[in-house]
């Protein structure tokens, strides 16, 4: 009989969390917090990415895990998908503001697009949110793009939100999921299903170009 002994891969993943989560340089919110370290060290090996990639872009709001949308469009940039990165055309100003990301899929030449405006905002109630006062252009940029991305290669998110997705959704007042609206239908996936008290302490956004909305908001990665 071999000496060797099999490998037991959750075990070492766990050896690994505990030694990384004694470390001072990653997020205060892995720090002597194994658990939540294997979480990420499991995510990183599912995505192909550095454990604190995973680590400094996951955050939770009202118990969900989302990528910061940034993160995604890194992603998706990097995946080989597309020729070249993620493009945006603007459109119009104010009520009128529509922004278009696009990208050149690599293996058939097709460009693909996905259009978010500030009528769509308006509509899905996304302008809760008082960003889509003070940059909208930013904030239909990371709609579109992760929609974009949703639509044409969502094997990049691996099923996973976004931050922003969620925070807007939960600026959103509860509408009707129509069957033929398929941003409604996301909305409602992303409902939760009982309304969660606003928190009286309100901890900073998980983006630092963005700020905390009024609703709770847990900035720490799970």
């Amino acid at each position: 009989m071999s000496d060797l002994q099999p490998v037991n891969p959750g075990k070492e993943l766990w050896d690994f969390a505990n030694a990384l989560s004694r470390s001072t340089i990653i997020p205060k919110a892995f720090q002597n917090q194994p658990a939540n370290c294997f979480v990420a060290l499991d995510m990183a090996n599912r995505l192909g990415a550095s454990p604190m990639e995973i680590m400094q872009n996951v955050y939770v709001v009202h118990g969900t895990p989302g990528f910061s949308a940034k993160y995604a469009i890194g992603m998706a940039n990097k995946s080989g998908v597309f020729k070249g990165p993620i493009c945006f055309e603007q459109q119009g100003t104010g009520d009128k503001l529509s922004v278009t990301a696009y990208a050149i899929v690599r293996e058939t030449g097709q460009r693909v697009e996905f259009t978010c405006d500030m009528a769509m905002a308006k509509a899905e109630k996304w302008t809760s949110n008082p960003k889509y006062r003070t940059m909208p252009h930013l904030m239909l940029r990371y709609r579109a793009s992760t929609l974009l991305i949703r639509t044409s290669c969502p094997e990049v998110l691996l099923g996973m939100h976004t931050a922003d997705e969620l925070e807007d959704v939960r600026y959103a007042k509860a509408v009707p999921v129509q069957e033929d609206n398929p941003i409604a239908q996301l909305n409602a996936q992303l409902e939760p299903d009982e309304p969660e008290s606003p928190s009286e302490d309100q901890p900073p956004s998980p983006d630092p170009e963005r700020e905390a909305p009024p609703p709770a908001q847990d900035e720490i990665p799970f």
